[in-house]
């Protein structure tokens, strides 16, 4: 390189690396500032278990707001139940009320609210009679809101 310059080539991949490397740390820091915001936002509902869904006598048709791995709100038959931290609840559902959710919609149980929206397009299979479709769920209590994505199923 003559006077100590770059070439052109090398300089615009030099600043290409640059453009790279700054757009993926101000993505870094984003990310990390979204991570932050999240977990200083302790959550309402708690996951429930295998156990809590299997603890109804109730059966039939099922409800379902799993968030990854976990399922925060479960309905079946009459029982509708979610997990606070003060422990599980269980809170009957009318037939009505059981199918007008079905389609999302809000309920109070436990000491909060919780509504359920789509948010994406819903996915049947008629093999099995269910359905599942991104959604958002939000839980109000104690003066806070707290809202998570997932998807909301229905299963008969």
């Amino acid at each position: 390189m003559p006077g100590g310059l770059m070439s052109g080539g090398n300089r615009e991949m030099r600043k290409g690396s640059l453009l790279l490397a700054t757009a993926g740390l101000l993505m870094g820091l984003g990310f990390s500032a979204a991570l932050g915001a999240r977990s200083a936002q302790a959550p309402l509902l708690r996951p429930l278990s295998d156990a809590d869904q299997t603890a109804t006598s109730e059966s039939g048709c099922e409800l379902a707001f799993n968030a990854g791995r976990s399922t925060l709100v479960y309905a079946v038959g009459h029982d509708f139940m979610l997990r606070t931290r003060a422990g599980r609840a269980v809170c009957r559902i009318g037939d009505e009320a059981f199918s007008a959710l079905s389609e999302g919609g809000s309920r109070s149980c436990g000491g909060v609210r919780v509504t359920i929206r789509r948010t994406g397009r819903t996915i049947g299979n008629e093999a099995s009679d269910s359905a599942s479709s991104p959604a958002s769920l939000t839980v109000t209590g104690g003066g806070r809101t707290w809202t998570t994505r997932g998807y909301w199923g229905a299963a008969c």
